[in-house]
């Protein structure tokens, strides 16, 4: 099997290192000294976005969404046959993909960064053209680099804040708490590691006991202890609030983006 990624800035490369692990893999973009990178992968080079087309079965649209339109015309006609094309476009929906190309198998995709080192989230959909053994082959390509969530489409630019710019909020609540450690007198690096044994300790208890968040801080929450108190700080200022609405505004400007 062969996917041919057509970008290769941060996604387009991780996921050009994940998948490379089971498929061949070769990429195209623009900026042609990118190229090094994607040797280094063991990922091959296309010198020409037709050559990419004509030598892959799958097509990976990883460019910015400003540039989305102008790939997608250029590749009206050329993916007849058994080709799918992949995007994963921040807000480009499905309907918008076919007006722009034409009918084609299209899956629409949502990775986050995290496909690098194979722990990424990644949601999909696909439109009525892909075959049931399309879709397997794409599952079981993509899961080299994490796990798989198949959603509705109205879903979409929900996930694309959730988890699509989700890694840049818990990386700036890892920030906060590493700073805070210093505050306290620990200096960064070992505060960092301090907070990074936290937070996978967390994960891996929840993820292997299972349960509700909330069922796990009144166990920490002693009365009159310590957490309530830093709990209390945390509801008082709106936590949660403000997650939500972080939430709600990245998904808002997903759907923005799909309308430009």
């Amino acid at each position: 099997m062969r996917i041919g990624i057509i970008g290769f800035g941060n996604m387009g490369s991780a996921l050009g290192e994940g998948l490379s692990r089971v498929w061949e893999v070769i990429a195209f973009d623009v900026d042609h000294s990118k190229s090094e990178k994607a040797l280094k992968l063991g990922i091959g080079w296309a010198n020409s976005l037709d050559f990419l087309v004509e030598n892959s079965q799958f097509i990976l649209l990883a460019v910015k969404p400003k540039d989305a339109k102008e790939v997608l015309e250029s590749l009206k006609g050329k993916l007849k046959g058994n080709k799918v094309l992949i995007s994963i476009v921040a807000g480009l929906s499905l309907k918008r993909i076919e007006e722009i190309l034409g009918e084609e198998k299209i899956i629409r995709c949502m990775p986050n960064l995290a496909v690098a080192v194979g722990k990424g989230a990644i949601a999909y959909v696909c439109n009525e053209l892909v075959s049931d053994q399309e879709e397997k082959q794409f599952c079981e390509g993509f899961s080299q680099c994490g796990n798989l969530y198949k959603i509705d489409e109205g879903l979409m630019d929900a996930f694309t804040s959730l988890a699509g710019s989700g890694p840049a909020f818990v990386m700036k609540f890892i920030s906060a708490l590493c700073l805070a450690g210093v505050r306290e007198g620990f200096n960064y690096n070992q505060a960092k590691d301090m907070v990074l044994d936290t937070i996978e300790g967390t994960i891996y208890m929840l993820k292997t006991f299972g349960g509700h968040p909330e069922e796990w801080i009144s166990k920490v929450a002693s009365p009159s202890g310590t957490t309530i108190e830093g709990l209390k700080v945390l509801e008082e200022s709106g936590f949660s609030g403000i997650l939500m609405e972080c939430i709600r505004k990245s998904t808002q400007r997903s759907k923005e983006l799909g309308q430009s």
